[in-house]
């Protein structure tokens, strides 16, 4: 497919044979997997090295934060199981951040803004009296300035974030992707595949759209039809 190395599929399952035995089937159609909390506190490293046994990249979602130290010897673990990306919350701090230059070796790091299950509202409830595209382009220009090498944010922020960093081969995260048919379950800043790569995202985290679908490969190829079209339109 035309715009597979764009899709990186969220493995919503702690079973790690029931991921290894998903991921083989639609590997081919796919530019790499997200491995996130569920699967890793279940398996840990082990499971890690299993599944890069598979050959696609691995992002390694595990959006780690707490003291600089604390994240920076985290993240020298993590390193040494050659994830192709790892996730940091932005809101750690600059400090933490910077950390991260020193131990990272070929790993980017990509920083979580805003997560898409949150709004305006929730915000609010958190005291900021700031807009969402605002908020995630304050904590942009942190990340940015400390060094990482992309952002997780949705993708309606991606337009505002692309006219304020100038940066060859900044990565442009974005998670909350599905069709209009899709089930929205815990997401709030959702969008369709082909307008979030419209928007400048340079890679698309699908997850339940593609692991709960009843034709994976079909979803798939739905998925890069729609890319395709968008750019196209």
């Amino acid at each position: 497919m035309k715009f597979k190395q764009m899709i990186f599929c969220a493995i919503d399952f702690s079973n790690l044979n029931e991921s290894k035995r998903f991921i083989s089937k639609i590997a081919d159609h796919i530019g790499g997997i997200k491995v996130g909390l569920e699967f890793f506190l279940k398996n840990g490293p082990h499971g890690v090295l299993e599944l890069k046994k598979i050959g696609l990249p691995i992002f390694l979602d595990l959006k780690l934060k707490d003291i600089p130290n604390t994240v920076k010897k985290a993240t020298e673990n993590i390193v040494q199981l050659s994830p192709e990306y790892l996730s940091v919350h932005v809101t750690g701090g600059s400090i933490m951040l910077k950390e991260l230059n020193l131990v990272k070796k070929t790993t980017k790091i990509l920083g979580v803004t805003m997560l898409t299950s949150l709004d305006n509202k929730d915000l609010r409830n958190f005291g900021l009296n700031i807009s969402n595209n605002e908020y995630v382009k304050n904590l942009a220009k942190i990340g940015v300035a400390a060094g990482i090498d992309g952002l997780v944010s949705s993708a309606h922020e991606v337009p505002e974030l692309k006219k304020i960093i100038n940066k060859k081969g900044f990565l442009y995260v974005t998670p909350g992707i599905r069709f209009s048919d899709n089930k929205i379950n815990d997401q709030k800043r959702i969008i369709s595949p082909g307008l979030a790569v419209k928007f400048g995202s340079s890679m698309l985290i699908i997850g339940r759209s593609i692991t709960q679908s009843k034709d994976p490969i079909e979803t798939l190829k739905r998925i890069s039809e729609n890319i395709e079209a968008q750019i196209e339109s």
